[in-house]
């Protein structure tokens, strides 16, 4: 199959992708896609007044996928680390899973539902459906244990995680804190439902632990921590919503809203986060030019 690859202007009334990141489309690997209803939803953390997309699996119609803009956010983290070892702790039916094997990394996947055959068979179809089946190896089990236990059998180590598991505390953090001895050193965390103050406990985790974070301001949420030499996606928020931040996340820094408003540490902190992955931007440059014209 060739995934689609359109325009911003091309996405469905509902979605959105922030300008400047690469979008895939895979939609068609998914025929039990819909849109969700969020209306009745009783998870308290699911940001309703967002009037972006939900999709769901209509035949699992509370459990919804990432967001187009959050699935580009994946996408276009993973491109920055392509040909690496990734891993993904929590996949469901492989929307996300798929963003990121499109990206080029060699992801491995955790997820207690991979261990129902049925339910494997169905992620390998949608691998082989986008391409990406060589690139992606499903282990069924639950994570914190299966991190140690793939650690063990030479997985890793990893240079890009995307944690999307068991939302609900302490299972968050020790996710993190299983995947942190087997991470490389110039590595990247990425969190969906950042929305929830149980997964933001695992991102203020990695903070504690030295590494730079951010949000992004998506319909739930996501958020990168990262180390070394690393230069996290950009986003900007869609300009149509009015957004909003729970108070669990105060006083960290958001992609793309260096709002006049925030105290002056935090734009500070914006400042030098922003320098840094400028000097990392022209060093990647610097190194381009030079096996230019090494070829000459």
């Amino acid at each position: 199959m060739n995934v689609a690859l359109p325009a911003a202007d091309e996405l469905s009334c509902g979605d959105y992708v922030s300008p400047g990141l690469v979008i895939v489309r895979p939609d068609a690997c998914f025929p039990n896609m819909i849109l969700g209803d969020v209306a009745a939803h009783p998870w308290p953390y699911l940001r309703k007044e967002i009037r972006h997309n939900w999709y769901v699996d209509k035949r699992f119609p509370l459990m919804g996928f990432v967001s187009r803009d959050e699935a580009a956010i994946l996408h276009n983290m993973a491109l920055a680390f392509a040909g690496r070892a990734a891993l993904e702790i929590g996949c469901w039916h492989g929307w996300s899973t798929c963003h990121l094997a499109l990206g080029g990394v060699q992801l491995d996947v955790i997820d207690p539902k991979l261990a129902d055959a049925a339910h494997e068979a169905e992620i390998r179809k949608m691998l082989t459906c986008t391409n990406v089946s060589t690139n992606v190896q499903l282990h069924g089990g639950s994570s914190p244990a299966k991190v140690a236990e793939l650690a063990a059998a030479g997985h890793g180590p990893w240079s890009l995680f995307f944690i999307d598991g068991d939302h609900e505390s302490p299972a968050p953090e020790a996710d993190v804190e299983a995947c942190l001895p087997h991470a490389a050193d110039d590595c990247a965390f990425l969190f969906h439902d950042v929305a929830s103050p149980h997964v933001a406990e695992a991102l203020r985790r990695l903070e504690a632990h030295g590494f730079n974070v951010m949000l992004y301001q998506t319909m739930q949420i996501m958020a990168v921590a990262w180390r070394g030499a690393v230069q996290p996606v950009h986003h900007i928020p869609d300009p149509a919503v009015i957004w909003q931040l729970p108070h669990h996340l105060a006083g960290l820094p958001v992609s793309g809203a260096h709002l006049p408003s925030y105290p002056v540490g935090l734009r500070q902190r914006l400042a030098a986060q922003s320098a840094q992955i400028a000097q990392l931007q022209a060093a990647a440059r610097r190194s381009i030019w030079r096996r230019i014209r090494g070829r000459f």
